[in-house]
């Protein structure tokens, strides 16, 4: 009899194991029920993420190349730009050189025109006063006299 009621007693126990397992795999199933959706939308969300993080990092790439584009650009422009004023300075020292050339000669071929042009310059306060024509009074001759003989001639 006791073999028989440690029998039962196995077979209850043994019952009860199977149920409480049961209820466990049920409760796994249900808790994997509520999981999956939840796991499905971490997923779908992380997918997302990288998509947006791929889209970020293409126009990043997009607006670097533009301005590397620009850069070159500007460096181009500023490049023709002082090239442009190399040039402008240089035909400007060359005309200013022609006409003090052309000048000299002027001068040389009329050395009064000095005078003249001394005259000319003068401040409109200053009352000027005509002279001989030699010369012996007016002011400049002893700044024509500190010259080199072949400039004033």
């Amino acid at each position: 009899m006791e073999a028989e009621a440690q029998k039962a007693r196995e077979v209850k126990a043994a019952e009860g194991q199977a149920q409480v397992t049961v209820l466990q795999a049920k409760a796994q199933a249900d808790a994997m029920q509520h999981t999956l959706p939840l796991k499905e939308k971490q997923i779908q969300q992380s997918r997302l993420e990288a998509e947006a993080r791929k889209e970020a990092t293409v126009k990043n790439a997009e607006a670097m190349a533009q301005a590397k584009v620009i850069d070159r650009a500007e460096l181009d422009r500023r490049k023709l730009m002082s090239e442009a004023e190399e040039y402008n300075i240089r035909r400007v020292a060359e005309a200013n050189s022609e006409r003090m050339k052309l000048e000299a000669e002027v001068l040389k071929q009329n050395p009064l025109l000095i005078q003249k042009i001394i005259a000319e310059r003068l401040s409109d306060k200053v009352q000027i006063m005509m002279v001989p024509n030699d010369g012996k009074f007016f002011f400049a001759n002893d700044v024509l006299k500190g010259l080199h003989p072949a400039a004033v001639q």
